[in-house]
């Protein structure tokens, strides 16, 4: 693959939140969980495991989780929570429930700081997740990335049978996007970038951390 066809699936990959029926075939699958299998990993460790489910009684009961889960949420505070609402998990082809393995974190015999290998740990789990978002995005596939809160991590740890120690990080849906979605602004490079020294004239103030806009 050039580099330019490489860079055109980068940005053509989107999150995802508007499915449509349609499969995504074991050979689909195979070809995303594999490119998960050839991310790096601190020490080579590969700490990721990952539960797949087509099961449409178990997404229902997923997408019931969250829902309850942002009801909760909206009712605490009804003016200013803006979650978003996750009923697309029950409309995809596949769940891929993303896990991490802890005790892959000794083996980082350089790292001796939790902090630095808990930040080693994540990482390595995240770039398998990354692959194979880019993965299906080559195949005209979506997805999105759903984040597993305390709130809702011990129900669905019981669904889906996870036992300890394993970590519930990340839940990835994965199907035919109804409509895909446009492309976000992007920061310039030379707003982010910085030779030899920080650059403090680009620190941002604090009134432009802030969501992007959509348009």
């Amino acid at each position: 693959m050039k580099s330019d066809e490489l860079s055109a699936i980068i940005r053509k990959r989107r999150s995802v939140r508007v499915y449509k029926s349609g499969k995504v075939t074991e050979k689909q699958l195979n070809s995303i969980l594999e490119a998960g299998r050839w991310a790096p990993s601190g020490a080579n460790t590969q700490p990721w495991e990952l539960v797949i489910t087509r099961d449409r009684a178990k997404m229902r009961r997923v997408r019931q989780i969250y829902d309850n889960e942002w009801k909760r949420r909206k009712a605490e505070d009804p003016v200013h929570y803006k979650g978003l609402k996750k009923d697309y998990v029950g409309d995809v082809s596949i769940l891929v429930l993303v896990l991490g393995d802890p005790r892959t974190m000794r083996v980082y015999l350089t790292t001796r700081q939790p902090g630095d290998r808990e930040k080693l740990f994540q990482a390595s789990i995240a770039n398998a997740v990354e692959h194979m978002m880019l993965a299906a995005a080559s195949m005209g596939l979506g997805t999105v990335w759903v984040s597993v809160r305390e709130e809702v991590e011990p129900e669905l740890r019981e669904l889906f049978r996870v036992p300890q120690p394993l970590r519930l990080l990340w839940i990835v849906p994965i199907g035919h996007a109804r409509n895909w979605p446009k492309a976000k602004p992007r920061r310039k490079i030379a707003a982010f970038t910085h030779r030899e020294i920080y650059d403090s004239k680009k620190l941002r103030r604090d009134a432009e951390i802030r969501a992007w806009p959509k348009e």
